[in-house]
């Protein structure tokens, strides 16, 4: 007879947040989202655009007026947002990506 195992109660309904001027923006963690998130972050900045929009949600991506950003304002943003969804600080995300940098030899 097979083991049965219990998940009951080990699932996370909690959502990762970014706070922007005092006001905190969800950040959708949905395994989908994400997996869109970082394939359009590879396809240059009208990707990483579409990736922000995709894990901001609509609502929050136009009132931030992120299509307006500038380009370091978007890398601020997309590590902030990683960050979140890994669950660790900004500082480790933002050294996980130079890291990334530094490995792949691309400039940004």
């Amino acid at each position: 007879m097979s083991k049965t195992v219990d998940l009951s109660g080990k699932f996370s309904t909690e959502k990762p947040a970014i706070v922007i001027d005092g006001k905190r923006y969800i950040v959708n963690n949905g395994i989908r989202e994400v997996t869109a998130f970082q394939a359009a972050g590879q396809a240059g900045p009208s990707g990483m655009l579409e990736g922000l929009e995709t894990v901001l949600g609509k609502e929050a991506y136009e009132e931030l007026g992120v299509g307006n950003f500038s380009l370091d304002n978007i890398q601020v943003l997309t590590t902030g947002v990683m960050a979140a969804v890994l669950g660790v600080s900004y500082d480790e995300a933002l050294a996980r990506f130079q890291r990334a940098i530094k490995q792949s030899g691309d400039v940004v």
